[in-house]
């Protein structure tokens, strides 16, 4: 039976758990990795397009698909989707779908791109982790969490035997001294997957690495400088509902942030609901000595904004919210997305026009990945959706699972 297979973290005595730790993970038992794996829930939101696509692919193979809540759908299945998310997992732990490893898990990510992006699977204990403005915990957030993006996530979980995480947290290695040093061995330590991804999301590979005198867990914890170890590079609100719900640790991929394939993105807006006298508004609201493109019905204007990318950000994106709040009572609500990618952002534009919608599509600036740690360690966290690191199709498929530890 599965409950064999059951380990329950839990806190002994008033023992504090390591923050970053070794984890038992599970993976999935089954003919065909590359139907199982999916993407982030909280990618193409604006693009149900590639979640229908993706159900037709998968169709009735056994699929972490089922174990999800695409955000595109958020709003028309939340009420159903806890139960019938439980109840998914809960059949796959029934008939056996799942292998179990205690251990890290190294992970070779061959972006679309080409380029290798190398990570750590690891359970990271909740309450070194953070996600208020101003705190001085170990693990911090990187933006703003927004709190209603919550109470949808933490329903989910806490019906949920499992937990299959998109979380990238990222360290500050500058030396390359320890997922690198560990890859340039993999040759040595046991292979567990190797697969194509779908939807164009690259390749995947999986190597267990023990850590059985706790070294590698040491190494880790050594990477902490003036208080701060690891800051949330993607999934923070799926980190924070773990927190709400009691949890103690979450399972998460650890990245080196000095890695060449951690890039960020800028993360557009597009305000569905607005047009010319929101662009006229916005231009008189904001300023500074460099430019941003403002796109509306097929033409781009201009705008003036901080030369500071955070402070660019924060800037137009309070007006966004000041905006929303002074037009609520308005019969055309307005509804706000955040697009990954140039084209994109036009193209989300163009088919809102061609529907007949109003929509001004806001291109922000790019943020130093370089200054993170020390924004991050001195300010607080950044403005909501202000960064992403690489493409939305780079982002995290989900593909290890653990028992949820509470």
């Amino acid at each position: 039976m599965w409950q064999g297979l059951f380990v329950l973290t839990v806190r002994c005595c008033g023992m504090a758990l390591n923050p970053i730790s070794q984890p038992e993970v599970l993976l999935p038992d089954v003919a065909d990795l590359t139907r199982w794996s999916v993407i982030a829930c909280d990618q193409f939101t604006a693009q149900p397009e590639y979640w229908e696509k993706l159900t037709t692919m998968v169709g009735a193979a056994p699929s972490s698909l089922r174990f999800i809540l695409p955000e595109v759908w958020l709003e028309e299945l939340l009420d159903s989707a806890p139960a019938e998310i439980g109840a998914a997992m809960h059949a796959a732990l029934e008939a056996g779908q799942f292998r179990q490893h205690h251990g890290y898990v190294l992970v070779e990510r061959t972006l679309p791109s080409g380029v290798k992006r190398l990570g750590m699977m690891a359970n990271l204990a909740l309450e070194d982790y953070d996600y208020t403005p101003q705190n001085n915990a170990r693990i911090k957030a990187t933006e703003a969490t927004v709190p209603d993006r919550l109470p949808p996530r933490a329903a989910i979980r806490q019906a949920a035997p499992l937990e299959m995480p998109h979380v990238l947290v990222l360290l500050n290695d500058p030396e390359h001294q320890i997922i690198e040093t560990l890859y340039d061995r993999r040759d040595e330590f046991e292979l567990l997957y190797d697969f194509e991804l779908n939807m164009g999301g690259g390749h995947i590979r999986g190597w267990l690495i023990p850590d059985q005198f706790g070294a590698l867990t040491a190494d880790f914890i050594g990477l902490e400088r003036d208080g701060l170890l690891a800051v949330i590079g993607d999934g923070n609100h799926s980190l924070a509902a773990a927190k709400l719900t009691g949890d103690t640790n979450a399972l998460v991929e650890l990245v080196n942030i000095h890695s060449p394939a951690i890039e960020f993105e800028p993360i557009h807006r597009v305000v569905i609901g607005a047009g010319q006298e929101f662009i006229d508004t916005l231009a008189g609201a904001v300023s500074g000595p460099v430019t941003t493109n403002v796109y509306h019905n097929g033409t781009t204007y201009q705008i003036n904004v901080s030369e500071n990318p955070a402070d660019a950000i924060a800037d137009v994106q309070r007006f966004i919210d000041n905006y929303v709040i002074d037009n609520s009572a308005d019969s055309n609500a307005i509804v706000i997305d955040y697009i990954h990618g140039d084209k994109e952002l036009i193209s989300i534009a163009d088919k809102l026009a061609a529907e007949g919608k109003e929509a001004v599509a806001i291109f922000l600036p790019a943020i130093d990945k370089n200054t993170l740690f020390d924004y991050t360690s001195r300010r607080g966290v950044l403005p909501r959706k202000a960064f992403s690191i690489g493409h939305a199709e780079d982002k995290r498929y989900y593909l290890e699972l653990a028992f949820r530890s509470v």
